[in-house]
């Protein structure tokens, strides 16, 4: 059963300003999103999670080469049977906390590119912090001795090298991702407290919209270039938006879509579910191999 709160359950969504992960949707009756308690513990078990895969795997890294006892970060004593499977059940469990944020923050957001970049920031900065320790473990004995065979590439060193690298590299990374993070969250907020207030206060129109042709694929789903016509007080209209979909619910060229407009040039574009649009073919919109 679709979850009426989705957004995305109720696609086509239109723009009239972004373009494709900018496109920003509001289920019908839901409030603007922010970021919730839950969302931030899911933050946190992600930071934590990629942390310890960056940790577990630069240490078993360092185990694998010749480096000194005692200098990896965490001594790795099972078979590697038994590390193999415990590496799995891990992985999986990572990837399933950070696939719960990333649905939960894209369904509050409305937005993929503020959830993508929410997701991305703790993700990057875990990594980088385990293999920071990972690094700065086997560097701790002799820092000078240790760093001085590093550079040089002596045997014994080159988990530390690349410990080093990844935790620089991730780290940069996530400053750039945690830099655009705030601009990405309140772009999201502006775009859906545009959407309730066109909603509540706007002047509905009867429209139509003109399909175009595909500007980008995103995945598997087509984004349209598509032209809004509609009627009002003041003449006719025709505004160029986006159109954001996957591939089973085009709604045919012509199909009747509601246009909310505030009289100051801010539209809103939604598909008019109660004129039981048709949809054309998925096989048209379909992906090409």
């Amino acid at each position: 059963m679709e979850d009426p709160t989705d957004w995305w359950d109720h696609r086509p969504v239109f723009s009239t300003t972004d373009k494709m992960a900018r496109i920003t949707g509001l289920a019908p009756g839901a409030r603007p999103g922010r970021v919730t308690t839950r969302l931030l513990v899911s933050v946190l078990l992600c930071f934590l999670g990629w942390g310890a895969v960056s940790l577990l795997g630069t240490s078993a890294l360092c185990g694998a080469t010749s480096a000194p006892a005692g200098t990896c970060a965490v001594d790795i004593h099972i078979s590697a049977g038994w590390f193999i499977a415990a590496a799995v059940v891990v992985g999986y469990l990572v990837l399933a906390v950070t696939s719960d944020l990333t649905e939960n923050a894209r369904q509050r957001l409305g937005q993929r590119r503020a959830a993508s970049l929410l997701r991305s920031a703790p993700l990057l900065a875990g990594m980088s912090v385990g293999a920071f320790i990972s690094a700065a473990t086997a560097v701790a004995p002799d820092p000078s001795d240790v760093l001085r065979r590093t550079v040089h590439g002596e045997i014994g060193t080159e988990s530390i090298a690349i410990s080093a690298v990844v935790a620089i590299v991730t780290g940069l990374w996530a400053v750039t991702v945690a830099v655009r993070l705030p601009s990405a969250l309140q772009h999201a907020r502006q775009r859906q407290a545009t959407i309730e207030g066109l909603r509540r206060d706007g002047r509905q129109y009867a429209g139509q919209v003109k399909l175009g042709r595909v500007a980008i694929w995103l995945g598997n789903n087509p984004e349209l270039e598509v032209t809004i016509a509609y009627e009002s007080p003041a003449g006719s209209h025709e505004v160029q938006a986006r159109m954001r979909t996957s591939p089973d619910r085009v709604p045919a060229d012509g199909s009747q879509v509601v246009v909310f407009d505030d009289l100051r040039g801010v539209v809103h574009v939604e598909l008019d579910t109660a004129a039981e649009p048709a949809f054309e073919p998925e096989a048209r919109y379909a992906p090409s191999e």
